[in-house]
């Protein structure tokens, strides 16, 4: 073989392997937030004590529900998102009104947990959308609030996995 049918076979074979990658699906997250529009998509996140999911309501909005487990309370907000400069990091605004809801007892069904209205201070956070993590600052040396994982299904199929994680916790006290 000539070196010039070498070339052009190297050259078909760098082409057909850049075809190739260029073709292969993207990773979880960069395909879950290829879009600004995140309306219907789901995280599940873990940090000391707490779960905390986050369901993003449509183009604007999000909610966030936070399952404190060394208490019986969950507690739920509301706030707005957008990407900053840097498209890898997401700004959580949330909003001042903070639901708690309060199991008073371990047995409580939850039609009997009760419900108070806080205003609390609006608390910013940043997600890394390359790594999942909900950090303090858009930077990759910010220290990590929590880790996530993206859910599959629906915000309610969210809740209702989340809770049950919740409540099993408080069946293994003793």
């Amino acid at each position: 073989m000539t070196n010039v049918n070498l070339s052009i076979i190297r050259a078909n074979i760098i082409s057909l392997l850049i075809t190739l990658y260029m073709s292969m699906p993207l990773q979880a997250s960069e395909s879950f937030f290829a879009s600004d529009d995140l309306g219907g998509k789901n995280l599940f996140c873990e940090e000391h004590n707490l779960f905390v999911t986050y369901n993003f309501l449509d183009n604007k909005r999000y909610k966030t529900t936070n399952y404190f487990l060394v208490y019986f309370d969950i507690g739920i907000r509301e706030g707005t998102y957008g990407y900053l400069n840097n498209p890898r990091y997401l700004y959580l605004k949330a909003d001042k009104k903070l639901e708690i809801y309060n199991k008073l007892n371990k047995n409580d069904n939850e039609k009997n947990w009760q419900k108070k209205v806080a205003e609390v201070p609006k608390l910013d956070y940043y997600l890394d959308t390359k790594d999942l993590n909900i950090t303090f600052s858009p930077g990759k040396y910010s220290k990590i609030k929590s880790s996530c994982k993206l859910f599959a299904g629906t915000a309610k199929e969210l809740r209702d996995s989340s809770l049950k994680k919740y409540l099993k916790n408080f069946d293994n006290d003793n």
